[in-house]
């Protein structure tokens, strides 16, 4: 086994050790921390370990951050590893036999789990234009395990199957389909870009494949976007769309998320007013408004829900 873990660190202080120090010094292991400038020095807690700290010298989001870190290395299978998940060598192992299992499989991915052991829905399907119009109108909550309401898949994580996308929390990728779709897509700077680079390795005729075998633990699997991180979802999801959709489906996928977010601001207005602020970005994002990314907001990369 020889696999490259990357994380990219921001403000992970907290969980960064917790999350690399159980992977060095374990042969065919070599571990990879990208410092988005982080302002807390988050690399600092795992300076002492056997780990090469790529500095990016400012906060240029996940995708670019996982891309110069994964470059680094040159190892046949890339694990993509959020900060706040924690992962066994074991898991490791698995995944990576699970990865080279099949000819065609471009992408693995563990089983994720919280704290307490709670399953994390890591599955998704593809976005659809009636599962977002479907999520804008609650639908998703009256009929959830109606598979045209959600992108969740909310059953099947008993067994290994194929997956249209898998969560970026855990993400273990064959490194020559990596390199020939050239990695992820620096366009998206937090959340999308797990959904975007499926879709180009399935494009690219490779598969996408969920391992319950392996497992991961994850803090933030079942938490919902930061207020200061809404608008960046947003965002990220019509970028998506403006690359899969085209014509008359691209607008009605914007039709949808504007109205997703129109629906969303009285409950906001009743938690707070960062929430409200929270979710007018998110408004203005769907409208065409790009986010402010400043460094001083939130767990900006590394730090994300499931």
């Amino acid at each position: 086994m020889r696999v490259d873990v990357v994380v990219v660190a921001y403000r992970s202080g907290g969980c960064l050790r917790r999350c690399v120090e159980p992977l060095c010094g374990h042969e065919g292991l070599s571990v990879f921390v990208a410092d988005n400038g982080c302002p807390d020095d988050s690399t600092a807690t795992v300076a002492d370990l056997p780990v090469e700290i790529v500095r990016m010298g400012s906060n240029r989001g996940f995708a670019a951050a996982c891309n110069a870190a994964a470059a680094r290395g040159d190892a046949e299978a890339v694990l993509f590893l959020n900060p706040d998940a924690e992962i066994s060598v074991d898991a490791i192992e698995t995944l990576y036999g699970s990865l080279f299992a099949d000819a065609d499989c471009g992408a693995c991915g563990p089983a994720v789990r919280d704290a307490a052991g709670t399953l994390s829905p890591s599955v998704r399907r593809d976005p659809r234009v009636r599962t977002a119009f479907a999520e804008a109108l609650y639908v998703h909550h009256l009929v959830p395990h109606a598979r045209w309401a959600s992108e969740l898949v909310l059953n099947g994580y008993d067994e290994r199957h194929r997956a249209e996308w898998l969560s970026g929390a855990a993400l273990c990728v064959r490194r020559s389909a990596f390199e020939q779709i050239a990695g992820f897509d620096e366009r998206f700077f937090l959340y999308s870009e797990d959904a975007d680079l499926c879709a180009r390795l399935r494009a690219a005729g490779f598969a996408v494949v969920f391992d319950p075998a392996a497992v991961a633990l994850h803090e933030g699997g079942a938490s919902a976007p930061a207020p200061g991180q809404a608008a960046l979802k947003a965002h990220a999801r019509v970028r998506y769309a403006r690359l899969h959709a085209h014509g008359a489906r691209y607008a009605c996928f914007r039709i949808a998320f504007v109205l997703y977010e129109l629906l969303r601001l009285p409950v906001a207005l009743v938690r707070s007013r960062a929430h409200l602020r929270g979710r007018l970005a998110s408004l203005a994002a769907t409208l065409g408004v790009r986010p402010r990314t400043p460094p001083s907001r939130g767990h900006a990369t590394g730090l994300r829900s499931v």
